[in-house]
């Protein structure tokens, strides 16, 4: 259900009796910060595909080899496409994250 509250849009989400917030629409047009991390490595020279995003390796213990993508995005579309581009290069994305809006 989505309710509007002056310039607030809130939307419930029943998901383990958890409820979330959604700030403003102006909100999701604002440049931010992202990392996303994906299993395997990707090379770096994918950086300017991924929207200019830095590629760095890593291993988990868990998961194994692992790439972070991480750096400023200029909106939400810019990071959707990214994901996207991940998911076209087959990439298993492990996790997608806002850190900050810049």
């Amino acid at each position: 259900m989505i309710l509007h509250d002056g310039d607030l849009w809130i939307t419930e989400a029943w998901n383990q009796g958890r409820v979330m917030e959604q700030h403003s629409p102006s909100r999701r047009v604002e440049s931010a910060i992202y990392r996303i991390r994906i299993l395997g490595t990707l090379d770096k020279q994918w950086s300017a595909y991924c929207g200019g995003m830095t590629i760095e390796h890593t291993t988990d213990p868990h998961h194994g080899a692992m790439t972070i993508l991480a750096g400023r995005l200029p909106d939400q579309s810019a990071f959707i496409g990214v994901l996207n581009a991940l998911h076209d290069l087959d990439c298993p994305i492990v996790s997608a994250e806002w850190i900050e809006a810049t």
